[in-house]
């Protein structure tokens, strides 16, 4: 009999040959696996709730780690469904979140998909769910490249249930970010701007202005991200990013949120809680417009939430599932246009599910949806029918003193390289002052 160790390589090469055929096949027939894939952070299944996906122990980070870290990323979600059977796979990406030009040969060590073991099933809850939690990489699967990367799952017959970015980064560079004020005059009291400068004495970079390109980003928000931007200035071994009134960002104002964290008593803003045979209803105060109001400085998680209950020491499997009723003050509808709950909550993505609706009796938005226990903060957003622009101004406002986190992603391609190398992530806070 082959030793155990022995049997595990011997999968891995069947596995390799197997992944090697299918990406030949591929090159001759252009078959692509899913469709209807969409290289973003996207749910496909109904089913599928509270999706965290962030370094393991820190539910606030993004999902970053260093190429050689032995830090992991920890993915959790529920499933409001059946029990199910799920797998995962990495792709990698360019810079723009793009397929790269990599096959999965070059930037995957180990299997080329794996299941998610040992589901757990809540208990203790009026809603029955069943928690999948996975860390990255591990011993079945790893990635051996820095850059963009697609965290995909999917189930047995192949249907993609969520995907999640997440980046690998080679630290190469050193990044030094400060605050500016706007260089255009009418974004003075509304708008952040900021300015960094890279040094790259690691790298053997020949033309600055064509290899490195840099991705700014809001609170770990991509839709908003300014990507793909090269270089203004160059010094000797030292780049600078310092544009007048192109790295500037809407500053909002700080989040609303809610603490769902107990279903016994009813915390700041809710305004009812009611225990039925088949689940809880949470009943939220009225929020009001926010956007003529001065500004006032909160403790926020910029957009974020966590899951966390108070009253359980298994916080995953024992919060259970409230429906909670969220209401906004608007004495008449916003003409031509759509209000949605808005933030980590919802991918920073504008989901049917949390359109609100207009009630003429209350004068304002409602909506009613199910959400886990936990502490949130949102944002209402209005969205132009026409246009699908996002604007958070109607409702909330912008204030420059705002307190928000920036992530400043560097990329480096030199000239016969044919992937985009992350060698630099750097987070930050609005409040860093030089």
């Amino acid at each position: 009999m082959l030793a155990p160790r022995v049997l595990t390589q011997l999968q891995i090469m069947k596995r390799r040959l197997s992944i090697l055929f299918l990406f030949l096949s591929s090159l001759v027939s252009g078959f692509s696996q899913w469709d209807n894939l969409v290289y973003d952070d996207t749910i496909y299944s109904e089913n599928i709730h509270s999706v965290q996906f962030h370094v393991t122990g820190l539910p606030l980070t993004q999902p970053i780690l260093d190429l050689d870290s032995r830090a992991t990323l920890e993915l959790r979600f529920d499933d409001l469904g059946d029990l199910q059977t799920y797998y995962y796979t990495f792709l990698h990406c360019k810079s723009d979140w793009t397929p790269s030009d990599l096959n999965v040969l070059e930037f995957l060590e180990g299997f080329d998909e794996e299941e998610i073991r040992d589901p757990d099933f809540s208990f203790n809850t009026l809603t029955e769910y069943t928690h999948y939690q996975l860390r990255i990489p591990n011993r079945d699967m790893r990635w051996t490249k820095s850059g963009n990367y697609i965290l995909v799952i999917y189930d047995g017959e192949k249907n993609l249930v969520l995907t999640r970015r997440f980046l690998a980064v080679e630290p190469l560079v050193r990044i030094e970010p400060q605050m500016a004020r706007p260089a255009s005059m009418q974004k003075f009291k509304t708008h952040q701007e900021l300015d960094f400068k890279v040094s790259f004495e690691k790298l053997n970079v020949k033309d600055p202005k064509t290899e490195i390109k840099a991705t700014i980003m809001q609170n770990g928000r991509w839709d908003t991200a300014i990507e793909n931007m090269p270089p203004y200035f160059l010094y000797d071994r030292e780049v600078v990013f310092d544009y007048q009134d192109k790295i500037s960002f809407p500053a909002g104002k700080e989040f609303r949120f809610i603490d769902l964290r107990s279903l016994e008593f009813k915390a700041e803003g809710v305004s009812a809680i009611d225990e039925f045979s088949d689940g809880y209803e949470v009943t939220l105060y009225i929020d009001p417009i926010r956007k003529y109001q001065a500004y006032s400085f909160i403790r926020d998680i910029n957009g974020a939430y966590t899951v966390e209950n108070l009253h359980r020491n298994i916080d995953e499997l024992e919060s259970d599932y409230p429906m909670v009723l969220f209401s906004l003050e608007k004495s008449v509808p916003y003409k031509d246009s759509e209000v949605y709950l808005f933030g980590k909550i919802t991918d920073w993505k504008i989901q049917e599910k949390f359109k609100m609706k207009y009630n003429e009796r209350i004068g304002g938005y409602l909506l009613d949806t199910q959400i886990k226990q936990g502490f949130y903060n949102y944002a209402f957003a209005v969205v132009d029918n026409k246009t699908k622009t996002i604007s958070l101004d109607h409702t909330e406002g912008n204030w420059h003193e705002t307190e928000n986190d920036y992530t400043i992603l560097i990329y480096y391609q030199p000239f016969g390289e044919r992937y985009d190398r992350l060698v630099g992530a750097f987070t930050f806070n609005s409040y860093l002052r030089n």
